[in-house]
């Protein structure tokens, strides 16, 4: 396996991109879609293990940073979704280049990505399978939690929650940015992922497509993704993983059991 990091030109801005090439003879690609901001710090090093893991079984695994985030170009507060999308479109295009007579590519994406994963697959016949793990199923509820992490750190901070909700929505409204764990906020951020549906992206990618429920301990997948699953007509699987997106005690280098369970799907050796 080698693994180079560069670069990618997007018009005038850049991506950066961490490209992981087998050695041997490549079986197929996979393009990894991070979740939104401090749940990518935290996943971070399960993504680099899984690419690795792939990549050990002959796969060029290219993983990236959305524009706004890590190391490449535009502040946070300057992208949304359409920017992310595209984002992973350009992904795509990138692994199918760095690897010559690679026509169809994998998307697996986590949390808040996977929902991103989703939409960018539509339209796009050299997407072959969707994994998302974990994934926002409504986006105006994930949304709202969001901002509950705001008043969170208000109560933390003042003892007293100074902005209700309402307020933070009207700022946003009036064109500003709210402070989530550091991260600006924009409107267009907000609005954009309050109005995603994973059901509709599903149906819109019309892809092969496996959900992952994750939980701390072996139980039913969530309510959501049950039903999800039984109305896009999905493959639902769950994993028994401690929530490795979080900030948690203890130190998540991989997620063996959702790593079993993607690879079962992808007909890999594990």
């Amino acid at each position: 396996m080698t693994e180079t990091a560069y670069f990618l030109p997007l018009g005038d801005e850049r991506l950066f991109a961490f490209l992981h090439r087998p050695d041997g003879p490549c079986r197929g690609g996979v393009v990894l879609c991070a979740p939104l901001a401090e749940e990518k710090l935290w996943s971070h090093r399960v993504f680099v293990s899984f690419a690795r893991d792939l990549a050990e079984r002959g796969f060029a695994v290219l993983r990236f940073d959305y524009r706004g985030e890590g190391d490449s170009d535009r502040p946070f507060e300057q992208s949304d979704c359409s920017t992310r999308i595209a984002d992973v479109r350009a992904a795509i295009d990138e692994l199918k280049r760095q690897v010559p007579g690679l026509d169809r590519v994998t998307l697996v994406g986590l949390r808040f990505g996977a929902a991103i994963a989703a939409a960018a697959a539509a339209g796009r016949g050299d997407v072959e399978r969707l994994v998302l793990w974990d994934p926002v199923v409504d986006g105006a509820d994930y949304m709202q939690s969001v901002l509950r992490t705001n008043l969170m750190a208000q109560m933390a901070i003042h003892r007293k929650v100074l902005e209700s909700r309402e307020q933070l929505i009207e700022r946003l409204d009036r064109g500003e940015t709210v402070n989530v764990e550091g991260y600006a906020l924009s409107s267009s951020l907000f609005r954009e992922t309050s109005a995603l549906r994973l059901a509709g992206l599903i149906a819109a990618a019309g892809r092969p497509c496996q959900v992952v429920s994750i939980t701390a301990r072996a139980a039913p997948p969530r309510p959501d993704l049950a039903a999800l699953a039984a109305a896009s007509h999905v493959e639902l699987a769950a994993a028994t993983e401690e929530a490795f997106w979080k900030e948690i005690k203890p130190f998540c280098q991989r997620a063996a059991d959702l790593t079993r369970v993607t690879f079962a799907w992808l007909g890999v050796a594990a």
